[in-house]
């Protein structure tokens, strides 16, 4: 019988260790107290456009001011600057001429160019009509394109 109580303390014990150690607050990494920045790529773009229609202007101007606003793009439109960047060439035209405000028809190219003097790679172009109400929505998914994009040919970059 003491035999018995006496493996029952030691396994007692042994259970009081294991716990003891696995309480020992651990030496870490310390939580930083700012978030840190997710995305290390910022694309440099320069926004174009060609067309005469209050909607293409209002698509072209609108698109321009959300990429000065977002953080994954630099806008920039100085033609003479020899950095490499990102084109999105935009024109419109009005849907139906005899009725400018109804609508427009678009085109988007995404051109990369080296530099001043670099011959430009077309990576992708869409086409489409747009209606006044629709500005909004094209240029949310203008600005995605554009980042997926940027995020697929990245090494041109480099």
């Amino acid at each position: 019988m003491n035999k018995f109580f006496g493996i029952l303390a030691l396994f007692c014990a042994l259970i009081m260790a294991g716990t003891a150690v696995a309480a020992t607050p651990q030496a870490g990494k310390p939580v930083q107290d700012k978030p840190e920045k997710s995305v290390d790529r910022v694309t440099v773009v320069s926004v174009t456009l060609e067309g005469t229609d209050s909607i293409g202007a209002r698509l072209g101007t609108t698109l321009k001011d959300r990429f000065n606003k977002s953080s994954l793009f630099t806008l920039n439109d100085d033609e003479e600057k020899d950095i490499a960047k990102l084109y999105v060439m935009i024109e419109t035209k009005p849907e139906f001429p005899g009725r400018p405000g109804v609508g427009s028809v678009y085109s988007v190219c995404w051109v990369f160019k080296q530099g001043k003097g670099y011959l430009g790679y077309l990576l992708a172009r869409d086409l489409g009509t747009i209606n006044y109400e629709d500005v909004d929505g094209l240029v949310d998914k203008l600005v995605e394109r554009t980042d997926g994009i940027a995020a697929k040919y990245s090494s041109l970059w480099k």
